[in-house]
């Protein structure tokens, strides 16, 4: 881990506790990879991604999040709760931390609390499913 990120860890779990959250793993690995801050708020654990950029003329770093990232922040957290089994009927989020760099003790922080939800619309299909039976089977092509 680079310098830059190493400090842009430390100052998001700073800026995570100033807000009332219990830090409970900076870096942690495991086969699926690295979450760089692992939180507790209220009755919820936090899997943040923090991200940094010195050069305040790009602005803040992307917080895009492909399905391929996401599926290995899902297999992180599932690693990390098998390693944990005490930490049950909790709700899981996924939050993103970026932040620009304005100098030595100076950061512009922007945190995007559940980075991974979407609108329920999008995440449920717009008609509900039928399911075929009965005689509807022998109407089907593969049944023919």
């Amino acid at each position: 881990m680079s310098n830059l990120n190493d400090k842009a860890t430390k100052a998001a779990s700073r800026y995570l506790e100033h807000r009332g959250y219990t830090v409970l793993e900076t870096a942690w690995k495991c086969p699926a990879g690295t979450c760089d801050v692992i939180a507790e708020d209220g009755d919820a654990i936090v899997f943040v991604d923090v991200s940094a950029r010195r050069d305040a003329d790009k602005g803040f770093p992307s917080e895009r999040c492909s399905a391929g990232a996401r599926e290995r922040r899902e297999m992180i957290a599932l690693a990390w709760f098998a390693e944990h089994e005490d930490a049950v009927d909790m709700a899981v989020r996924f939050d993103n931390i970026a932040m620009l760099v304005m100098g030595d003790s100076r950061a512009m922080i922007r945190h995007h609390l559940n980075a991974l939800g979407g609108d329920i619309e999008q995440l449920q299909p717009r008609a509900a499913a039928v399911i075929p039976t009965g005689a509807d089977l022998q109407t089907l092509p593969e049944a023919a």
